[in-house]
């Protein structure tokens, strides 16, 4: 019963990131009628994909699986760049003109980059559970913080409209090298706070895995005559049971 709870937890924590994130690029990219669908596909493959992990979980005996079929879910949340026919008959229910000849490449974005976080959410959750039943070592090397601050920093108005702006070059604009450099400089900043958040967890996880076990606890002088009392007690009850046995 405490698994069902956990994987539940595991659902609504990915459900919330996923959404938050087809939210977010939907509002920037001016969704409209279609975005119904793309929220309908965004939930669908985040309950599918934590289906196809708990299975995992439950039959394998190595952590590494798990990190396996994370990595075949990720493919799969890639299909809808394969799949042009269906996201042209989903962009068919926009109604913003605004959009016309772009609203693809939004509809495919918005499909993949929820799943792909929904994936890495449920891979990272699933694998710390299996770890802690299984008495191994948690602790991971992924980098988890510059994960969450990469997140919050691309997912957000001014991050999505930088990016845009670098991606979407046109001749005569004077202000893309600005953007194309205050982009460049903030992906790299991202890279330089992986790779040290990175180092420390390798060591961190290194010096844990290293350690010698820890020595069993010397009793207090009050657990000794607790004991004590305990087995005065016991072996005064046994001699009196024996006495009235004869």
């Amino acid at each position: 019963m405490a698994a069902v709870f956990a994987f539940l937890g595991m659902l609504l924590i990915s459900m919330l990131v996923a959404l938050l994130a087809a939210l977010q690029l939907g509002d920037f990219f001016n969704a409209s009628g279609e975005f119904g669908l793309v929220i309908l596909g965004v939930v669908a493959f985040t309950i599918l994909a934590l289906a196809v992990l708990a299975l995992a979980y439950r039959v394998t005996r190595r952590a590494g699986v798990l990190t396996v079929v994370a990595v075949l879910l990720a493919v799969v949340a890639l299909t809808p760049v394969a799949l042009p026919g269906l996201i042209q008959k989903i962009a068919d229910r926009s109604h913003n003109p605004y959009t016309v000849g772009t609203e693809n490449t939004h509809i495919t974005l918005e499909l993949i980059v929820p799943a792909l976080l929904a994936v890495l959410v449920q891979w990272g959750l699933v694998r710390r559970r299996w770890l802690r039943v299984h008495g191994d070592e948690e602790l991971t090397r992924w980098p988890w913080v510059t994960t969450a601050v990469a997140g919050l920093v691309i997912l957000n108005p001014f991050g999505l409209a930088f990016l845009q702006g670098t991606l979407n070059r046109s001749g005569g604009d004077l202000l893309w090298e600005f953007v194309a450099t205050v982009t460049g400089a903030g992906l790299a900043a991202l890279l330089v706070m992986a790779w040290i958040e990175c180092y420390i967890r390798e060591r961190m996880l290194n010096r844990r895995l290293e350690a010698p076990p820890l020595a069993p606890r010397e009793p207090t002088p009050d657990e000794l005559l607790r004991e004590t009392s305990q087995k005065t007690s016991q072996e005064t009850s046994q001699e009196t049971s024996h006495v009235r046995n004869h």
